[in-house]
């Protein structure tokens, strides 16, 4: 009897997160079908890569746009367009939503890996809690529509997740190399996981060398520092026959540092670029000469530029004495950043630059102003975690599940290490890793939108552990 009231418990949880998974499935491919519009500059980017892959093996950008108001090719992770041209080889062409669609099919598989560590941290009903947030995340929607490296980020961590902990288990080799497989693969997509690689290795050492001694434990560190590095490395290779230099993944670690560590503009690549423009008038007037675009018909309060005459009508007064518009697409920051690095340090790639600046910044941050300095850490990591991505994410409905999550998440991971869990290592290295970097480089709700599956599973966890604890506690008349 009771093992038939086993089953049908697990039917019934089967079916629950089927009805889920359906929904959030249905969700991505609407969105991958019909997508939103005006796609984000990174998935127009990401696109024309896509394409010059598949079209000579080239990682170019090409198509109908100035080259010198996009960011180089390097600068962009290479694992998304890698992916999406060999979706076009499958398929025999540049076929843009098919690419969606099968993006879409990945990004639903973050439904019930989320289910499965949830089940795993607190048994189906925390699977289930966390599977729900999941399929219907707004700012996962709006990207499945592009081609974007959140949603496909957010599944190979659920995934690597999940594998590591298997592999923990005691199930062999082969479950240690695809924690490290999977986790190689994130950090091809998202270069900020590269360090995980190395640290989950050593967690993996530790945790059988606990349990077996240290010789099986180094052999599963190999493991899965191998199978890490499989995705890598070919593209390390890569990078060092056409950058001349040891670049692991993509440039661009130093425009994210120096822009994080920019104190006077609070670590805000937006504040940056106007502080730069405004107090380096000749910097200005040299990009003005060169950029002779028309000033943008809608007026604002964004960015100053002195050598281009506003339109004739339609800015307050206020706002055409002080020049001062929105979305200046004659001037990027990009462009800005190109030019101040190189008055800098003339005769250095500009990403070296920038990294030598930004540890300039770093070393006055730390020594001349510490207080400074940890104040806009810590109000870059809340502005980061506060608010989902999108603008969708602002509405209220929207902006109380984003909060559920994340606090039910924070609240989990603290739970699970008051349970002395082992799990909440792992667990609480991704949301510090998430946390610093954040903090550290440009704060990007971006980054918490690939936790979205780990911290809903702590979610249902800590949902399910705090339930358990009101019965256990409730009192009332005898």
């Amino acid at each position: 009897m009771d093992r038939r009231v086993s089953e049908r418990g697990a039917r019934s949880w089967l079916l629950a997160l089927a009805a889920v998974f359906v929904v959030g499935l249905g969700l991505r491919v609407g969105a991958a079908w019909d997508p939103y519009q005006p796609q984000l500059p990174d998935a127009r980017a990401y696109a024309r890569l896509a394409e010059s892959l598949y079209q000579d093996g080239s990682y170019e950008q090409r198509g109908n746009f100035v080259p010198r108001d996009v960011q180089s090719p390097d600068n962009y992770s290479p694992g998304l367009p890698l992916f999406v041209a060999g979706v076009y080889h499958l398929a025999g062409g540049v076929y843009l939503r098919l690419a969606r669609v099968v993006l879409a099919l990945i990004g639903a598989l973050a439904i019930p890996l989320a289910f499965l560590i949830g089940r795993r941290l607190a048994g189906p009903a925390a699977g289930l809690i966390a599977a729900v947030p999941v399929a219907v995340y707004p700012a996962l929607l709006d990207y499945q529509g592009m081609l974007m490296t959140e949603p496909l980020a957010a599944t190979l961590l659920a995934a690597g997740v999940l594998a590591f902990l298997w592999a923990a288990d005691g199930r062999g080799a082969p479950a240690w190399a695809l924690a490290g497989l999977l986790f190689g693969l994130l950090a091809m997509v998202r270069p900020e996981y590269l360090p995980f690689g190395f640290l989950l290795a050593l967690l993996g050492l530790l945790l059988v060398r606990q349990r077996r001694g240290l010789g099986p434990g180094l052999a599963v560190a190999a493991v899965m520092l191998a199978a890490f590095l499989l995705p890598i490395v070919p593209w390390t290779i890569r990078n060092a026959v056409v950058l001349d230099r040891f670049v692991p993944i993509s440039i661009g670690g130093g425009k994210a540092l120096y822009i994080g560590t920019y104190l006077p503009a609070d670590g805000d690549g937006v504040k940056l670029q106007q502080e730069l423009l405004e107090h380096d008038p000749a910097l200005l007037r040299s990009i003005a000469t060169v950029h002779q675009h028309e000033a943008p018909s809608q007026p604002g309060t964004y960015l100053l530029t002195s050598q281009v005459s506003p339109p004739a009508q339609g800015i307050a007064t206020p706002q055409r004495l002080s020049q001062r518009y929105t979305d200046a697409d004659f001037i990027d920051l990009e462009t800005v950043l190109r030019r101040v690095a190189a008055r800098r340090h003339p005769g250095l790639e500009t990403d070296i630059a920038l990294a030598r600046m930004g540890k300039e910044n770093l070393r006055h941050d730390v020594f001349d102003e510490p207080g400074r300095f940890a104040a806009m850490l810590a109000g870059k990591a809340y502005d980061a975690w506060r608010y989902g991505p999108r603008a969708i994410m602002r509405r209220p409905g929207w902006q109380v599940l984003h909060l559920v999550v994340v606090i039910g998440g924070l609240i989990g991971l603290i739970l699970l290490a008051w349970r002395r869990r082992w799990e909440a290592i792992l667990l609480g290295l991704l949301l510090l890793g998430a946390i610093a970097t954040s903090a550290l480089l440009i704060a990007s709700p971006r980054r918490v939108t690939v936790l979205v599956p780990v911290l809903s599973a702590l979610t249902g966890a800590a949902a399910v552990w705090a339930s358990g604890w009101l019965r256990s506690h409730r009192s009332g008349p005898a």
